[in-house]
């Protein structure tokens, strides 16, 4: 049997969650910022300013804190 990606990125549970819509809130945020760090990371060598490559990196780091925070939430909800 051959898995298709949606099938790993996607994996099966056997028990819900405590709070199905809590996770499905959180996954989406570490989606959502996940791909925005890749963003601002694509954007940071095209930065001219010192200034911009402080703001990106900030932006950055805020947003790798609130993914933490979504993967200990998932594990306490899951």
């Amino acid at each position: 049997m051959i898995l298709n990606q949606t099938y790993l990125a996607h994996p099966m549970r056997f028990l819900e969650a405590a709070d199905p819509i809590a996770l499905a809130a959180l996954e989406h945020v570490l989606e959502r910022d996940a791909q925005d760090v890749r963003k601002l990371l694509e954007w940071l060598p095209a930065a001219q300013t010192r200034r911009d490559r402080r703001a990106i990196i900030a932006r950055a780091r805020d947003l790798l804190a609130e993914i933490e925070f979504a993967i200990q939430r998932i594990a306490e909800v899951e």
